[in-house]
């Protein structure tokens, strides 16, 4: 990063800064678990050696919650497929069924902006088309965000 022929080929440099960006980032989750763990561990030892009940409890919630971060962390490190890290285009259609096909893709559709967007993800509408009666006949979405192809390439049928 410090070479300055690095920005000669701003393309490059970009990607560059990006997998340098996510490497850090997975550095300091990676500490931020070392030091959570290592704080609340403390704090269990120190609240038993008082005989304080109410924090050797919160200690022990807090590393509870750890421990859910933690088992979302190691299904994220599954995601390590070439293009996992990408943003990706969901596409949705309603096929043959008529009315309740269009309503069924429509509630699909609300069902995964809702999903993208709880998680982080930015969720922009490229293109729609209305059913005849009620819901879309077909919709397109841009879903940008860390691990986004990941999540959803197994999403089909």
């Amino acid at each position: 990063v410090e070479d300055p022929a690095l920005w000669d080929d701003p393309a490059a440099a970009q990607r560059l800064m990006r997998d340098r960006q996510v490497l850090a980032d997975k550095l300091g989750r990676v500490e931020a678990f070392e030091r959570d763990l290592g704080d609340n561990v403390e704090l269990i030892g120190m609240g038993e050696a008082e005989g304080d009940e109410g924090i050797v409890a919160e200690a022990e919630a807090a590393l509870a919650a750890l421990r859910d971060r933690a088992a979302q962390a190691e299904i994220e490190a599954l995601l390590d497929g070439e293009a996992d890290g990408n943003d990706t285009f969901l596409e949705i259609s309603a096929g043959a069924g008529g009315t309740e096909s269009c309503d069924w893709a429509a509630m699909l559709a609300r069902m995964y902006v809702r999903w993208a967007e709880a998680h982080g993800y930015a969720v922009d509408l490229q293109s729609e088309t209305a059913g005849e009666e009620t819901g879309i006949k077909s919709a397109s979405y841009k879903v940008t965000g860390p691990n986004a192809y990941g999540w959803l390439k197994t999403e089909s049928g």
